[in-house]
């Protein structure tokens, strides 16, 4: 106990915290965290966002989409055009979501840091 008190006693506070800093940044996802904890429910400026415009509430399988949007307001907007297009001005028949940033696919579908309306 007492070599490992000596060792790190050696380095001092701010060498370590640039260490953990710079490991973070190799091995982490920083870019992930931040955007989750500043933007929990919005889309960073650096990530892009899917739009998915379902047509009848009551069947998922039917959508469209447009794809990297860069904000929340975009992929609502697109989704209000979509919904106008297709008779539901208001979206009393149809829903949608927006997905915001693409981490990876599962299935061939497709995982999202999160998804809000």
């Amino acid at each position: 106990m007492t070599a490992l008190l000596h060792f790190f006693g050696g380095f001092n506070l701010p060498l370590l915290i640039l260490i953990a800093v710079v490991l973070f940044f190799v091995f982490g996802s920083p870019g992930k965290t931040v955007a989750n904890m500043v933007w929990q429910n919005d889309a960073a400026p650096w990530e892009k966002v899917d739009a998915f415009y379902y047509p009848d509430k009551a069947d998922l399988t039917n959508y469209e989409a447009a794809r990297d949007l860069g904000s929340v307001q975009e992929c609502r907007d697109s989704v209000g055009a979509m919904a106008s297009a297709n008779g539901d001005p208001g979206l009393t028949r149809g829903d949608y979501e927006c997905g915001i940033e693409r981490l990876e696919d599962f299935g061939g579908v497709g995982v999202y840091r999160v998804t809000t309306r």
